[in-house]
Protein backbone atom coordinates (compact mmCIF):
# COMPACT_ATOMS: atom_id res chain seq x y z
CA UNK A 1 0.00 0.00 0.00
CA UNK A 2 2.79 2.08 0.76
CA UNK A 3 4.41 1.57 -2.33
CA UNK A 4 1.15 2.63 -4.16
CA UNK A 5 1.09 5.56 -2.60
CA UNK A 6 4.67 6.35 -3.12
CA UNK A 7 4.20 5.37 -7.01
CA UNK A 8 0.77 7.53 -7.11
CA UNK A 9 3.01 10.54 -5.22
CA UNK A 10 5.51 10.13 -7.81
CA UNK A 11 3.40 10.16 -10.82
CA UNK A 12 1.86 13.24 -10.13
CA UNK A 13 4.93 15.42 -9.05
CA UNK A 14 6.41 13.91 -12.22
CA UNK A 15 3.13 14.90 -14.22
CA UNK A 16 3.34 18.70 -12.44
CA UNK A 17 6.98 19.09 -13.08
CA UNK A 18 6.81 18.17 -16.79
CA UNK A 19 3.85 20.16 -17.32
CA UNK A 20 5.48 23.19 -15.33
CA UNK A 21 8.33 23.33 -17.56
CA UNK A 22 7.61 23.48 -21.11
CA UNK A 23 11.24 23.16 -22.07
CA UNK A 24 12.15 20.27 -19.71
CA UNK A 25 15.87 18.93 -20.23
CA UNK A 26 16.15 15.14 -21.20
CA UNK A 27 18.25 14.22 -18.17
CA UNK A 28 15.12 15.24 -16.06
CA UNK A 29 12.68 13.26 -18.18
CA UNK A 30 15.76 10.26 -18.27
CA UNK A 31 15.72 10.31 -14.59
CA UNK A 32 11.93 10.30 -13.84
CA UNK A 33 11.24 7.34 -16.23
CA UNK A 34 14.65 5.71 -13.70
CA UNK A 35 12.28 6.50 -11.08
CA UNK A 36 8.68 5.15 -12.15
CA UNK A 37 10.79 2.02 -13.01
CA UNK A 38 12.13 1.44 -9.66
CA UNK A 39 8.56 2.18 -8.29
CA UNK A 40 6.92 -0.21 -10.67
CA UNK A 41 9.74 -2.50 -9.81
CA UNK A 42 8.86 -2.07 -6.14
CA UNK A 43 5.29 -2.64 -6.13
CA UNK A 44 5.76 -5.70 -8.49
CA UNK A 45 7.86 -7.24 -5.78
CA UNK A 46 5.11 -6.01 -3.00
CA UNK A 47 2.90 -7.56 -4.63
CA UNK A 48 4.97 -10.66 -4.74
CA UNK A 49 5.46 -10.59 -1.19
CA UNK A 50 1.71 -10.14 -0.45
CA UNK A 51 0.68 -13.08 -2.44
CA UNK A 52 3.43 -15.34 -0.92
CA UNK A 53 2.34 -14.15 2.59
CA UNK A 54 -1.49 -14.69 1.57
CA UNK A 55 -0.13 -18.54 0.15
CA UNK A 56 1.62 -19.18 3.20
CA UNK A 57 -1.53 -18.10 5.33
CA UNK A 58 -4.03 -20.77 3.34
CA UNK A 59 -1.29 -23.61 3.31
CA UNK A 60 -1.30 -23.08 7.12
CA UNK A 61 -5.65 -22.69 7.81
CA UNK A 62 -5.64 -26.35 5.42
CA UNK A 63 -3.33 -27.68 7.73
CA UNK A 64 -5.27 -26.95 10.91
CA UNK A 65 -8.55 -27.77 9.23
CA UNK A 66 -7.25 -31.36 7.72
CA UNK A 67 -6.06 -32.04 11.38
CA UNK A 68 -8.76 -30.59 13.26
CA UNK A 69 -10.88 -32.44 10.86
CA UNK A 70 -8.82 -36.29 10.87
CA UNK A 71 -9.27 -35.71 14.84
CA UNK A 72 -13.18 -35.56 14.03
CA UNK A 73 -13.43 -38.49 12.06
CA UNK A 74 -10.77 -40.41 14.52
CA UNK A 75 -13.34 -39.53 17.46
CA UNK A 76 -16.32 -40.82 15.10
CA UNK A 77 -14.83 -44.10 14.36
CA UNK A 78 -14.12 -44.49 18.14
CA UNK A 79 -17.48 -43.35 19.00
CA UNK A 80 -18.62 -46.41 16.54
CA UNK A 81 -16.64 -49.07 17.86
CA UNK A 82 -18.39 -47.81 21.81
CA UNK A 83 -21.48 -48.65 19.77
CA UNK A 84 -20.66 -51.95 18.16
CA UNK A 85 -20.03 -53.21 21.81
CA UNK A 86 -22.91 -51.77 23.82
CA UNK A 87 -24.95 -53.80 20.18
CA UNK A 88 -24.14 -56.53 21.50
CA UNK A 89 -25.47 -56.07 24.81
CA UNK A 90 -28.76 -54.89 23.50
CA UNK A 91 -32.32 -56.19 23.15
CA UNK A 92 -32.26 -58.87 20.35
CA UNK A 93 -35.57 -57.28 18.46
CA UNK A 94 -33.48 -53.73 18.11
CA UNK A 95 -30.06 -55.06 16.73
CA UNK A 96 -30.96 -55.90 13.02
CA UNK A 97 -32.25 -52.25 13.17
CA UNK A 98 -29.06 -50.80 15.00
CA UNK A 99 -26.52 -52.60 12.87
CA UNK A 100 -27.83 -51.13 9.69
CA UNK A 101 -27.58 -48.19 10.89
CA UNK A 102 -24.04 -48.62 12.40
CA UNK A 103 -23.38 -49.83 8.69
CA UNK A 104 -24.66 -46.86 7.36
CA UNK A 105 -22.83 -44.68 10.06
CA UNK A 106 -19.32 -46.53 9.04
CA UNK A 107 -19.74 -46.03 5.29
CA UNK A 108 -20.20 -42.05 6.00
CA UNK A 109 -17.63 -42.02 8.19
CA UNK A 110 -15.43 -43.90 5.21
CA UNK A 111 -17.29 -41.27 2.86
CA UNK A 112 -16.09 -38.47 4.85
CA UNK A 113 -12.40 -39.57 4.84
CA UNK A 114 -12.25 -40.47 1.21
CA UNK A 115 -13.71 -36.62 0.95
CA UNK A 116 -11.04 -35.27 2.45
CA UNK A 117 -8.35 -37.31 1.25
CA UNK A 118 -9.41 -36.09 -2.67
CA UNK A 119 -9.71 -32.57 -1.06
CA UNK A 120 -6.27 -32.91 0.05
CA UNK A 121 -4.62 -33.97 -3.02
CA UNK A 122 -6.87 -31.29 -5.20
CA UNK A 123 -5.73 -28.80 -2.35
CA UNK A 124 -2.12 -29.89 -3.32
CA UNK A 125 -3.07 -28.33 -6.87
CA UNK A 126 -4.77 -25.24 -6.16
CA UNK A 127 -1.56 -24.39 -3.96
CA UNK A 128 0.43 -24.65 -6.56
CA UNK A 129 -0.99 -22.23 -9.01
CA UNK A 130 -2.82 -20.19 -5.81
CA UNK A 131 -5.01 -17.65 -6.14
CA UNK A 132 -8.37 -16.36 -5.24
CA UNK A 133 -10.06 -18.94 -7.27
CA UNK A 134 -8.41 -21.32 -4.98
CA UNK A 135 -9.12 -19.79 -1.95
CA UNK A 136 -12.92 -19.27 -2.27
CA UNK A 137 -12.80 -23.55 -3.31
CA UNK A 138 -10.98 -23.84 -0.53
CA UNK A 139 -13.23 -22.19 1.91
CA UNK A 140 -16.25 -23.30 0.45
CA UNK A 141 -15.05 -27.34 1.12
CA UNK A 142 -14.35 -26.39 4.24
CA UNK A 143 -17.79 -25.06 5.70
CA UNK A 144 -19.32 -27.90 3.47
CA UNK A 145 -17.64 -30.41 5.23
CA UNK A 146 -17.48 -29.13 8.36
CA UNK A 147 -21.23 -29.29 8.10
CA UNK A 148 -20.84 -33.18 7.44
CA UNK A 149 -18.74 -33.19 10.27
CA UNK A 150 -21.23 -32.28 12.40
CA UNK A 151 -24.26 -33.99 10.88
CA UNK A 152 -22.36 -37.37 11.09
CA UNK A 153 -21.08 -36.38 14.96
CA UNK A 154 -25.25 -35.96 15.68
CA UNK A 155 -26.06 -38.92 13.96
CA UNK A 156 -24.10 -41.23 16.13
CA UNK A 157 -24.83 -39.37 19.27
CA UNK A 158 -28.41 -40.28 18.54
CA UNK A 159 -27.99 -44.03 17.94
CA UNK A 160 -26.33 -43.66 21.54
CA UNK A 161 -28.99 -42.03 23.12
CA UNK A 162 -32.75 -43.38 21.51
CA UNK A 163 -31.27 -46.99 20.65
CA UNK A 164 -28.45 -48.59 23.06
CA UNK A 165 -29.18 -47.36 26.54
Amino acid sequence: MKNMITFISLVFFTGLSVISCNAASKKDITDANANLKEVAKHIKEAAVASNDTAKANAIANWESFKNQSETAINGMEKDVAILEAKIVKAADAAKKSLKADLEKTKIKVDELKVKLKKRNAEFEIDIAKFDAIATAKNQSFQREFKHDLNELGSAIKDLFKNNVE
